[in-house]
């Protein structure tokens, strides 16, 4: 099977307060012109999901939203709650791999460390060597009939696109 997957880290969301549950912190003005700004370059540059998937959170779930309508994909996001803080790189990868399909691009929108831990995973690296930054846009080529299974494409950080 080959496939392409991009990861990308929810975008900035509003300063935590006690008010506030985590789970539904929502973007600020920077948050969306970053998920814009990852749009517009991944439009620019030909790199338009087949599907994206995301976590509940409410700044993952706006940060896809985004990113589908202003880059012009034309299936809806799905929710995954695999992609929810805490939840084990194995488990992730596991589901990644039940729905993915021949020829396929994805993008998922997560948390850090997770994303970072689920990079890690699909690489086979014992020790994490990445941090995403918010808004950051990771590619995974994944072919698995080649000698390297999965290949670190790029990452790029929302402030250079």
């Amino acid at each position: 099977m080959k496939a392409v997957l991009y990861l990308m880290r929810h975008a900035t969301a509003d300063i935590r307060n006690s008010l506030v549950d985590e789970a539904d912190r929502c973007l600020n003005e920077k948050g969306r012109l970053q998920a814009r700004r990852v749009a517009d370059f991944m439009q620019k540059q030909g790199l338009i999901p087949d599907r994206i998937f995301c976590s509940p959170h409410t700044k993952a779930v706006q940060t896809a939203a985004l990113v589908r309508k202003d880059s012009g994909v034309k299936t809806a996001v799905e929710e995954w709650h695999c992609l929810l803080p805490a939840v084990a790189a194995t488990e992730v990868k596991e589901h990644l791999f039940s729905q993915l399909q021949d020829n396929e691009a994805v993008l998922l929108v997560g948390h850090e460390p997770e994303l970072a831990l689920l990079i890690n995973e699909l690489l086979g690296l014992d020790k994490t060597f990445l941090e995403l930054k918010k808004a950051s846009l990771t590619c995974l080529e994944l072919d698995s009939e080649s000698t390297v299974p999965v290949r670190l494409a790029w990452s790029v950080p929302a402030k250079f696109m």
